[in-house]
């Protein structure tokens, strides 16, 4: 009996040693069958934009862009701009809506003290070298006196010899436009390396025989980040990020909803009489640019002025349709 038993059990292994290669494969047809067939299945389903076929001789972002924010009628916002330039020639402005490329900009080529706004392509140009590998963020730099800045930040107060990782002092530059941190990087850097920072961006006239920027040139570097174009996007979104933390919440920030990001770096140089403001605004759907720079002796004034363009341009950009 029992041997009859091991017979019929050593059958049976027999048996399934056949069925399952056999059973394996009939299963693995199927699932590829199912794939295939699901894939298909979502292609033709898949809804593509309102009105339009995805194309491969279009620009990529239009299939991610509703047409309705694909805006490139301005007449009217530009013809305010244009107006408050005409009546003011110590002031530029320079706008930029992100989906079309459409852009207004008035007395575009003054040139201005520059001020803090400098801190922006330091800051890209240390990171350049942290992606070269020549720095890395928690490098150290020690604070010397001739260091110490007072004007802006709060790092002058530290004791000479304290040790500041190159990350928080590209922090305090971006986020508390802090001038001895921004000192502390520029001493460390050699001569040159500002300046090949410019140069790859095409900006070798960055800065006039003056030392004078305008809003059109500026405007490259909002650029290169928002498309991450000279660093990687990690890092320029972690700029981005850091500009969007400012701590100058006046000039442009006035004139936007608190609820909307912006992302931007602030110049003021009370001695040079220089007012400025440059960044990203990021409305749904609908991001732009705007830089608007002041030769100003009244603070107050060139704030008012700044927070009046801020919302004017907010508001067309909400509000704009492009339905014809």
């Amino acid at each position: 009996m029992g041997h009859k038993n091991k017979q019929k059990l050593n059958s049976e292994t027999v048996i399934e040693k056949k069925i399952n290669p056999w059973l394996f494969y009939v299963i693995l047809v199927i699932l590829v069958a199912t794939n295939i067939i699901s894939f298909i299945f979502y292609l033709k389903s898949s809804p593509e934009p309102k009105g339009q076929s995805i194309s491969t001789f279009i620009n990529p972002v239009r299939n991610f862009v509703d047409k309705k924010d694909m805006i490139v009628n301005f007449q009217s916002l530009r013809e305010e701009i244009n107006t408050i330039g005409a009546n003011n020639s110590d002031i530029s402005i320079y706008f930029e809506f992100l989906n079309t490329g459409a852009n207004i900009s008035a007395n575009k080529d003054a040139e201005f003290f520059p001020a803090s706004l400098s801190k922006l392509p330091l800051a890209m140009t240390v990171v350049k070298k942290i992606e070269k590998g020549e720095w890395r963020w928690e490098n150290e730099l020690v604070l010397m006196p001739t260091d110490k800045d007072e004007r802006f930040g709060e790092l002058y107060k530290q004791p000479i010899g304290t040790r500041f990782t190159i990350e928080n002092l590209v922090k305090e530059m971006l986020v508390n436009s802090d001038n001895t941190a921004y000192t502390m990087i520029l001493r460390n850097l050699e001569p040159n390396e500002f300046t090949n920072t410019q140069e790859h961006l095409g900006l070798d006239s960055f800065f006039s025989d003056e030392g004078k920027i305008s809003a059109k040139n500026y405007v490259v570097i909002l650029r290169a980040l928002y498309n991450s174009s000279y660093l990687e996007m990690t890092n320029s979104e972690k700029l981005i990020k850091l500009m969007a933390n400012s701590h100058t919440n006046d000039f442009l920030s006035k004139g936007l909803p608190g609820e909307v990001l912006f992302s931007h770096k602030v110049g003021i140089s009370d001695e040079q009489r220089v007012y400025l403001d440059s960044g990203i605004v990021y409305v749904p759907n609908r991001p732009y640019f705007l830089i608007v720079m002041i030769n100003s002796t009244d603070e107050q004034k060139a704030q008012m002025e700044m927070k009046n363009i801020s919302e004017r341009v907010y508001n067309y950009v909400i509000n704009a349709n492009n339905e014809d």
